[in-house]
């Protein structure tokens, strides 16, 4: 990313980062990504073609931006400090609570961007990245595969569990999405036969 948003911005900064940002969610709502040129969003943020390459690369440098004001908003880096055995499942409630809080939007946007296109690919990249960082520095334990193994598998199934929450459009509660995720990240009991 060109811009460097954990440096401090003056308020000039930071309204014409707001202004590209609130552009580029707008415009998701009525049309497809791959449509969407910086011409553009130059046009509605009402900034010259300069003013935005100072700022980012191109659209998906800006895309990106996005993805960390909503990482940003999820309060992902606290995840750090959590110190409690249900790590993983306090950083999914986390993940959960963001996109319930934000699914009109997401459900606008996913009219015109199918859950298979470049705008989810986008998304589900740069959340997977930040997950399986934060989930690498969770206690997770095994004694039979090795830790990099361990900690992708937790992150690609709370990206899983989400992707079916919520791109796929399944109308599933936070308490169930819970119950799927423990089922699926935690040894099945087989005197009992379900998960423990």
């Amino acid at each position: 990313m060109k811009y460097d948003h954990t440096k401090k911005t003056n308020r000039f900064a930071a309204r014409t980062l707001k202004d590209f940002s609130t552009t580029m969610f707008s415009l998701l709502e009525d049309k497809p990504f791959e449509s969407i040129t910086v011409l553009q969003i130059c046009q509605i943020a009402n900034y010259p073609r300069a003013t935005f390459y100072n700022y980012f690369e191109d659209k998906y440098d800006l895309l990106e931006y996005c993805w960390s004001l909503i990482k940003d908003q999820i309060r992902l880096e606290e995840a750090l400090d959590i110190c409690h055995p249900h790590e993983t499942f306090e950083l999914f409630g986390r993940l959960y609570d963001c996109f319930k809080e934000h699914e009109k939007l997401l459900t606008k946007i996913m009219a015109h961007n199918p859950v298979e296109g470049e705008l989810f690919a986008s998304f589900t990249r740069y959340l997977s990245v930040n997950v399986l960082r934060i989930v690498e520095s969770l206690n997770i334990q095994s004694e039979t595969i090795p830790l990099p193994l361990a900690v992708s598998f937790y992150s690609n199934t709370i990206m899983l569990v989400l992707e079916y929450c919520f791109l796929e459009k399944k109308r599933i509660s936070k308490e169930k999405a819970m119950i799927y995720l423990r089922y699926l990240l935690i040894k099945e009991s087989t005197k009992k036969g379900g998960p423990v």
